[in-house]
C-alpha cells in the first residue's frame, strides 16, 4: 500500500515584505535610515534555512508562520540585521524569537544618540575606584601600578563601560567579575568556550550589554527588546556567548536618569504605538 508522505509548506517572506512596505509608505511603520529591510530579511531568511531546533528539524518547517512574520518584523522595527551579527534566532517549540545581541545593543545605542561607548576591564594589579555622583559613576583607573608580592598571572577584578548621552553627560556602569561569572552561567553554551578563551573581551561585552539596556529600553521599550520567561534553545551558532537570561530587576542596578528619561519618551511612545502589520 502505498503512503502519501506530508508535505510541509515552506514559509515564503514575500507577503510580509509588501505588507511592511505598504506600512512605510503610509508612515505607519519608520526604519532608521539607510536601514534596507529587504536585505535584512533576505539574510535572516539565508541563516533560518540553515536553522534547526533541539530535534534537528528545520527551524522554518517546524514554526509557525505567525511567529515567523512577527519575529522578521521586530527584527525590521528595531533596524537589525542578523548578518552584521545584530541578533540571532531562538526557537521555543513551534514559535520563533529574534533576539538582539551584543552588536545590535550598540547599534540601537548610537541611535539613540550615545557616543564614545568605552569598555575597559580591572586587573588585580591596578588602582580602581568608583563612586556614583547623582547616579553617574566616576572612575579612576591606573592600570599595573600596583606590584604582586607573589609571581602569578593577574585576574580580572571588575569591568566597567562609559558612554556620552545626548545631553552630554558620561554615563555607564560598573561590575564586579563575579556579577561578570553568575551572568555567564546563564549562558547556553555549556563549556562558556569564549569566556574561557577570551575572558576580557566577553567582560567587556557583557558589562557594556548591561550599562546601555536602560537607554536602549527607554527609546524603544523592553517589551519589544526581551522575553524573560522562556527556555531559550538556540538554533543559530552565531555568539552563543551572547544569549544569555536577562538580568532580573533587582540585579539592574542602573535607574535611568530623568533627563534623559524625558528627552525619549516621545520617540518611545511613537514605537510602541506602531501595530504589528498582520
Amino acid at each position: 500500500m502505498e503512503t502519501k508522505t506530508k508535505q510541509v509548506e515552506k514559509y515564503s517572506p514575500v507577503s510580509l515584505i509588501k505588507t511592511l512596505d505598504d506600512h512605510m509608505k503610509n508612515g505607519t511603520i519608520i526604519v532608521p535610515d539607510g536601514y534596507n529591510f529587504i536585505a535584512a530579511i533576505n539574510s535572516a531568511m539565508y541563516l533560518l534555512s540553515e536553522a534547526t531546533d533541539r530535534n534537528g528539524k528545520p527551524a522554518l518547517e517546524v514554526c509557525t508562520a505567525k511567529s515567523i512574520n512577527y519575529s522578521l518584523t521586530k527584527m525590521v522595527l528595531l533596524g537589525l540585521n542578523p548578518m552584521l551579527k545584530q541578533g540571532y534566532f531562538i526557537v521555543y517549540g513551534n514559535e520563533l524569537q529574534f533576539m538582539p545581541s551584543y552588536f545590535g545593543d550598540r547599534a540601537m545605542a548610537e541611535r539613540t544618540g550615545i557616543t564614545d561607548i568605552v569598555a575597559r576591564v580591572v586587573y588585580d594589579t591596578d588602582e580602581f575606584s568608583c563612586e556614583f555622583v547623582d547616579g553617574y559613576p566616576v572612575i579612576k583607573h591606573l592600570f599595573g601600578v600596583k606590584e604582586k608580592i607573589v609571581k602569578e598571572a593577574s585576574f580580572i577584578t571588575h569591568a566597567y563601560c562609559l558612554f556620552t548621552l545626548p545631553n552630554g553627560r558620561r554615563a555607564g556602569d560598573v561590575m564586579t567579575f563575579a556579577q561578570i561569572l553568575k551572568s555567564w552561567a546563564h549562558s547556553k553554551d555549556p563549556n562558556r568556550k569564549s569566556q574561557n578563551d577570551s575572558p576580557e573581551e566577553m567582560a567587556k561585552r557583557t558589562v557594556t550589554r548591561r550599562a546601555l539596556k536602560p537607554y536602549i529600553n527607554s527609546f524603544i521599550g523592553d517589551d519589544v527588546i526581551t522575553n524573560e520567561n522562556e527556555d531559550q534553545v538556540i538554533v543559530l551558532e552565531q555568539d552563543t556567548e551572547e544569549i544569555q537570561e536577562p538580568e532580573t530587576s533587582s540585579e539592574v542596578e542602573n535607574k535611568e536618569p530623568e533627563a534623559v528619561k524625558q528627552e525619549t519618551e516621545a520617540k518611545k511612545q511613537n514605537f510602541k504605538n506602531t501595530e504589528i502589520p498582520f
